[in-house]
């Protein structure tokens, strides 16, 4: 019976090590040819004119390869259907570090890939916290606004868009996902209280729904820059055809090693002012609404800048932004040859987003939609001075920023 139990256990053993043997050949097999076709891609990758690239890309030339091994993170499924190979059961990770195995590859990635900010699901946009957010939010205000012009409005939300991009703090593919799901969980409610017929969907030239759609945008925004990693994939679009499927390829993405997370805010913030001034330096440039040249780092006095953060708010004015508007001295600086320790305001009656900026104010976001504001800091930095004691309150239906310039 010993000699038989043995025999069987012989067998047993010998069965699972050849199984094992067969599973390590094959795993040995894919893991090499996937290795060949990257490096192939790698070598042939100057030829390939179907990838798009940004600057700051880590590793831009995994090619082909990344297209089989792309996660999409929640894509529509028909896009899954353009990254089928036959090592699609390699994990990315695994196939990156085959890659820097190889002589061609290793100065492709220096440090590993770190995920995003985990993806919003519907269930989160719309869970126990996000409601009792909302139940403490502001009401919506029922004040006649005049409609915006449709090109600022685009303007605005652009610049915003565009900012969180530049400053790379997330996958723009995730970010728009992000972004809808805050908006499909917040219109409803926010619709409800305006009441029937109140707000135009879609329409950015309404102030009720940009009200709306830059209060979701903005919480987005503060959603994905809260600690964001260095280092993340991106799905980009790939060229096509005319009537073709669009394509993706996966794309490591690296940010500015210079740009520390503490410094985020505020570089969105500068990115966001300088695209509206410069907008509306080239629109009114050389009209009777121009904004009073200053020369660059000039330090003009104070009648001088005064005089274009003036014709800024009467720009926004302009451009249906608010009913009213205007700039004031609120306190004089000591100098009197410059604007130094001059304490300035912004006033706007009936903004566009006179709900939102109270909404994002309520939940302490780090960065506000004070496109005005934004706007004026950088028209100030431009001339040679600095900006501090930002301040930003609502009362009744006015907006009312506050700031000195140093």
């Amino acid at each position: 019976r010993e000699h038989t139990f043995v025999v069987v256990v012989s067998v047993v053993v010998l069965i699972l090590t050849m199984n094992a043997l067969h599973r390590t050949i094959l795993l040995f097999h894919l893991t090499l040819s996937a290795c060949s076709s990257g490096v192939a891609a790698f070598i042939s990758l100057s030829s390939l004119s179907q990838f798009t690239f940004r600057p700051q890309a880590a590793a831009d030339a995994i090619g082909a390869a990344l297209f089989a091994l792309s996660n999409n993170n929640g894509v529509d499924d028909e896009r899954n259907h353009t990254h089928t190979s036959t090592i699609q059961q390699l994990t990315r990770r695994r196939w990156l570090s085959c890659m820097s195995s190889a002589s061609t590859t290793s100065i492709l990635l220096a440090q590993s890939i770190a995920n995003a900010a985990p993806p919003l699901s519907a269930e989160e946009a719309d869970n126990t916290s996000a409601r009792f957010e909302r139940a403490l939010r502001p009401k919506p205000p029922k004040v006649l606004r005049p409609r915006m012009n449709l090109d600022f409005a685009v303007l605005l939300m652009r610049s915003s868009y565009n900012a969180v991009d530049t400053i790379d703090i997330v996958a723009m593919d995730q970010f728009q996902r992000d972004f809808f799901l805050i908006r499909q969980a917040e219109y409803q409610p926010y619709a409800n209280a305006l009441g029937p017929g109140a707000m135009q969907q879609g329409d950015l030239a309404d102030p009720n729904y940009f009200d709306f759609i830059s209060f979701a945008q903005y919480s987005t925004i503060n959603r994905e820059i809260n600690n964001p990693p260095a280092v993340f994939e991106e799905q980009q679009p790939v060229e096509v055809g005319e009537g073709e499927p669009q394509q993706f390829v996966s794309v490591v993405v690296k940010r500015d090693p210079t740009l520390s997370n503490k410094d985020l805010p505020v570089k969105h913030a500068e990115i966001v002012g300088d695209a509206i001034l410069d907008t509306l330096l080239e629109k009114f440039g050389g009209t009777a609404s121009a904004i009073p040249k200053i020369e660059s780092s000039s330090r003009p006095d104070v009648d001088t800048l005064f005089a274009s953060i003036k014709q800024v708010v009467n720009l926004f004015v302009v451009s249906g932004f608010a009913w009213d508007g205007n700039a004031s001295i609120v306190q004089s600086g000591k100098s009197g040859t410059d604007a130094s320790e001059t304490q300035f305001a912004i006033t706007f009656t009936s903004p566009a987003t006179l709900w939102s900026g109270q909404s994002l104010k309520a939940k302490n976001a780090v960065l506000m939609n004070d496109f005005a504001l934004k706007t004026a800091k950088a028209l100030i930095q431009r001339a040679g001075y600095r900006v501090n004691n930002v301040s930003v309150k609502y009362k009744n239906n006015q907006e009312i920023s506050a700031f000195t310039v140093v």
